[in-house]
């Protein structure tokens, strides 16, 4: 039976999607008519853990590192002189620095304005990662190539899962505090 009782489905127009194969085809069975959108936040995030493994490898696990911050937010959010204090620290770590400027690229990319300067965009960054040779590039290439359609969706409308993901917090949080009643109605009475 599944889920196709619910009326409506028909109508959906737009699917945000994290990056998951089983969600991708779920939306396309269930929504026939909506149009997939990658979620901008999980593209973005995609080369976090490795920037965070090849930092690792470098300074250590001191989460007080000031350089951890630093290498995960936006450059653009960044003053001049950090940016050049990050060049010269990434002088002597060259596998770190090709990682942290595709990082950059794909930021780049969600800044464009249009879905065809997007595409180009995401063309050159494909290009650009096919001549690196390092394991976490080629997955993020082929990741990439795989949501491409996804990815350039998001230009048409710019609409993301923000907040569904804070109701989910929210609920979290909820949960979490009600840790422990036995009962549910004064679990549903907890502010």
């Amino acid at each position: 039976m599944g889920l196709s009782y619910i009326p409506g489905r028909e109508n959906v127009r737009n699917v945000v999607l994290d990056l998951s194969k089983t969600y991708k085809s779920f939306a396309k069975d269930f929504f026939p008519r909506a149009n997939l959108i990658a979620d901008k936040f999980h593209v973005l995030r995609l080369l976090h853990p490795a920037i965070n493994r090849y930092r690792k490898d470098i300074t250590g696990d001191k989460r007080k590192n000031p350089i951890r911050k630093l290498l995960l937010k936006s450059s653009v959010k960044l003053d001049y002189d950090t940016r050049r204090v990050i060049e010269k620290w990434f002088k002597d770590h060259p596998q770190l620095e090709a990682i942290y400027y595709a990082k950059e690229a794909l930021h780049k990319l969600y800044r464009c304005r249009g879905k065809k300067r997007a595409s180009r965009s995401l063309n050159k960054l494909l290009d650009a990662l096919a001549i690196h040779k390092i394991k976490e590039l080629q997955t993020l290439r082929r990741t990439l190539m795989e949501w491409r359609n996804e990815i350039l969706n998001y230009f048409e409308n710019r609409i993301t899962n923000a907040r569904t993901e804070g109701y989910n917090n929210v609920c979290k949080q909820l949960q979490k505090r009600a840790y422990g009643y036995r009962s549910i109605n004064h679990y549903r009475l907890k502010p």
